[in-house]
């Protein structure tokens, strides 16, 4: 699949998006996987390394990745500036913008009430997508099936986490921030959709570029690099992970999925990541899997079910 992402190249798929291939399903897959992986990666990696530093260093080694597939490919990367203003609006909406409200907002949020407000990415890319893209618009189905989601991830994180909604001082702050994160991602999906045509390489590593140069000085402004030498093995391994599999080769499948399939069906990853890192959690780090996520799991199918019925119609 990868191998197959590198090799794509040319206009995206801009005609109808319904009904969606079985491609591109294995590319959401995919795409849920290996941004799901991060929180293992994430855990990991903040031990003995800031989260900013974390959040630079996945961009840089994104772009560390990445760029050398480009120039080996034969591409070259944008020389207009035109382009590079969507690649780094792109880094800062998609990446830098929402991985720093989203962890400001953690601190004061429970991590099961940040994961059901990050839930709020496909509702709001539902309805950004509505009013901007005219092949995504809203239809009874679709909305249903998003609904319906979006109840299955409140089943996965325990509806319990509902009752940490409080309306006072820096919780409340902290709760505005992961929501703002939330529209940032739905923001970013359509951006994504928006931007201009470019070989599917030359995008992806051109974000990673940008975001590591803006990363870096965000970071570098908050904390000295210097602190990094203390950091671990273990830690610097993880940030690694981070930006090879839930950065770098996410990038590709996202721009090239989001072109394929539009921004409204990538952001059907939101419902399903915290699942795939309930999974993931209870492989690697021996963690409770709970009853409830695969009741939630089941609830979060059905409603892609039920949101995507109107293909299966079309067929």
């Amino acid at each position: 699949m990868v191998r197959r992402l590198l090799h794509m190249r040319g206009a995206p798929n801009r005609e109808s998006l319904l009904p969606h291939k079985y491609s591109d399903w294995l590319m959401l897959g995919l795409l849920v996987a290996l941004w799901g992986s991060a929180f293992a990666f994430a855990k990991i990696a903040i031990e003995t390394v800031a989260p900013e530093w974390t959040m630079a260093g996945r961009l840089i080694t994104g772009a560390v990745l990445l760029l050398p597939l480009t120039l080996r490919a034969g591409e070259a990367l944008p020389r207009n500036g035109q382009d590079w203003s969507w690649l780094a609006g792109l880094a800062l909406v998609g990446n830098i913008a929402p991985f720093f409200v989203i962890s400001w907002g953690q601190q004061y949020v429970p991590s099961a009430l940040a994961g059901i407000l990050i839930g709020f990415t496909p509702l709001a890319t539902l309805v950004i997508a509505h009013v901007l893209l005219t092949e995504e618009r809203i239809t009874p189905m679709r909305a249903a099936g998003f609904v319906i989601g979006f109840a299955g991830l409140v089943v996965v994180l325990g509806p319990r986490a509902l009752t940490d909604l409080t309306a006072g001082g820096e919780r409340l702050l902290g709760q505005f921030a992961v929501l703002l994160g939330a529209c940032l991602f739905a923001c970013n999906n359509v951006m994504a959709r928006r931007a201009p045509e470019m070989p599917l390489l030359v995008k992806a590593s051109g974000v990673m570029l940008a975001g590591a140069f803006a990363g870096s000085a965000l970071a570098s402004a908050i904390t000295p690099p210097a602190t990094l030498a203390d950091a671990s093995a273990a830690s610097l391994l993880g940030v690694a992970g981070l930006g090879i599999f839930s950065t770098g080769l996410a990038a590709l499948v996202f721009f090239r999925l989001v072109d394929r399939a539009g921004a409204t069906f990538v952001s059907l990853t939101n419902y399903l990541v915290p699942v795939f890192a309930a999974v993931a959690g209870f492989l690697v780090f021996g963690e409770e899997l709970k009853l409830r996520v695969l009741m939630g799991l089941a609830l979060i199918l059905a409603g892609i079910a039920v949101s995507e019925w109107r293909a299966s119609l079309k067929e």
